[in-house]
């Protein structure tokens, strides 16, 4: 779902300042309100844009309110065009067809609203509920990337979407150290082919940004579990903190850890994470926001009360559970 402010905020004043002319077409400065009307949808396209390609299928909820709102925009500049320079819509039809215009950003308006309240039932997104069956593996990946598995078409790396706080960051392998502390009996401190030796794993997952992008991928790794299992857990051990090299972290339950066996990843679509993908590692936080989806992961902490990571100390849900506002709200 997209809940950039880029994209959301002109988008809903595009939709009132619609009704407001459809209501009253006698309004004095009606062609300037239609031209700032457009303005604003068109804002809204390109902040919609700006943080992610499109999604129209499947549809769900939310390439319901895209259609909706396409549909929406192409009519209000063709009415917007007509008005100004071509004048082949007799004055009665064009109320008519603005009054439609204007109902079409209504639904798209309580849509969107509903979408950032969190009224919308969880996991209503029907991507997300592809086969993510894990498979037993081998940790080591083939080099050659994948472009389909069990039947479902991969996003090529080449155009997956990517965020980072302080850009790509780059580790070596050969010096690479995960560090995993807290409530445990065995702090671990573990190389990169330490790390190749825990059970591989593979499963599909859509990682989904709150900007509204997102994509398919063939996830290799290891369970957070499994690694945990070795440290020999404290009794109070119920959030685990993941930190990376730049200094983001996040933090996730431990059951939700456990109940979903969660990986944290050094391939995808069977090749070697890239650097600017989180090599040596990403969690795969499934039906979490991408930023729960921590990359370049050094560090890990088990602790007793759950902590704010990064973006939820700057007003996101630590939830972050999809279909939900990630908002603090």
């Amino acid at each position: 779902m997209v809940f950039s402010p880029l994209h959301w905020i002109p988008s809903a004043l595009a939709a009132l300042m619609t009704i407001r002319l459809a209501v009253n077409s006698n309004v004095k400065p009606h062609k300037v309100l239609s031209a700032a009307t457009v303005l604003l949808a068109l804002l809204g396209l390109v902040g919609y844009i700006s943080v992610g390609s499109f999604r129209f299928f499947p549809i769900d909820f939310h390439t319901f309110h895209v259609w909706i709102g396409l549909f929406a925009l192409m009519l209000t500049v063709f009415l917007f065009i007509d008005r100004i320079f071509l004048h082949t819509i007799e004055p009665g039809k064009h109320c008519r067809l603005g009054k439609l215009a204007a109902l079409l950003p209504t639904i798209t308006l309580v849509m969107g609203l509903s979408m950032l309240s969190g009224l919308v039932p969880e996991e209503t997104i029907a991507v997300l509920a592809l086969n993510n069956t894990q498979e037993l593996t081998s940790s080591h990946l083939s080099g050659v990337e994948a472009v389909e598995y069990r039947g479902t078409k991969l996003m090529p790396l080449s155009v997956q979407g990517n965020n980072a706080i302080k850009g790509t960051q780059r580790i070596k392998k050969e010096t690479y150290r995960l560090i995993v502390t807290g409530l445990m009996e065995r702090v671990q401190n573990l190389s990169y082919n330490q790390i190749l030796e825990l059970p591989a794993y593979s499963e599909i997952v859509y990682m989904p940004c709150v900007e509204g992008w997102g994509f398919n991928a063939k996830w290799t790794g290891f369970r957070v579990t499994d690694l945990l299992n070795l440290t020999g857990l404290k009794s109070g051990s119920n959030y685990v903190l993941f930190t990376s090299v730049d200094g983001y972290s996040t933090s996730l339950p431990l059951d939700y850890l456990r109940k979903n066996n969660i990986l944290m990843a050094y391939g995808i679509n069977d090749v070697t994470l890239p650097q600017d993908r989180g090599f040596p590692l990403q969690l795969v936080a499934k039906g979490k926001y991408g930023y729960k989806w921590a990359k370049w992961i050094t560090r890990i902490e088990v602790a007793e009360k759950d902590i704010n990571g990064y973006w939820e100390a700057r007003g996101y849900s630590n939830n972050a559970n999809v279909g939900r506002s990630p908002f603090g709200l």
